[in-house]
C-alpha cells in the first residue's frame, strides 16, 4: 500500500503541477511603421488706399480812398498829407492732395514630422508601441 500511496501522491502532484503551467503562445498583430508629416500653410493679402485733400483759401483786402481831407485842420490838402492810403490786398490759395497706397502679401508654411511605430490595435500613433 505504501507504493501505491507514494505513486498516487506523485501522480496527483504531477497533475497539479501540469495544471499550473501556462502554455506559451503568441498572437500575431499588425505592426505599422511610418513617418507622418503635418503640413500647414496660410496666405494673407491686404490692400489699403487712403486719400486726403486739404484746401486753404485766404483773401485780405484793405482800401482807404484818398478823400482829400486834411490830416489836421489847417494843413494843406495834398495827397501826401491826407487820410488816403494805398490799397493793400493779399490772396492765398493752398491745396494739398495726398494719396497713399499699401499692398502686402504674406505666405507662411510650417511642417512637422515624427517617427511612428504602432504595434497591434494602436489608436494613437506614438513613439513606441502606442505609449
Amino acid at each position: 500500500m505504501s507504493n501505491i500511496l507514494k505513486y498516487g501522491i506523485l501522480f496527483v502532484l504531477a497533475v497539479v503541477v501540469a495544471s499550473l503551467i501556462v502554455p506559451a503562445g503568441a498572437n500575431l498583430v499588425g505592426t505599422a511603421f511610418g513617418f507622418p508629416t503635418i503640413v500647414q500653410s496660410g496666405t494673407t493679402t491686404a490692400f489699403n488706399r487712403d486719400t486726403a485733400a486739404a484746401t486753404d483759401t485766404e483773401a485780405f483786402a484793405l482800401s482807404f480812398a484818398n478823400t482829400g481831407t486834411p490830416l489836421l485842420d489847417g494843413c494843406p490838402v495834398t495827397p501826401g498829407f491826407t487820410l488816403g492810403f494805398p490799397t493793400i490786398a493779399q490772396t492765398v490759395a493752398q491745396t494739398q492732395v495726398l494719396t497713399h497706397c499699401d499692398f502686402a502679401q504674406t505666405t507662411e508654411n510650417a511642417a512637422f514630422s515624427y517617427p511612428f511605430v504602432g504595434v497591434g490595435g494602436v489608436a494613437i500613433p506614438g513613439f513606441g508601441f502606442g505609449f
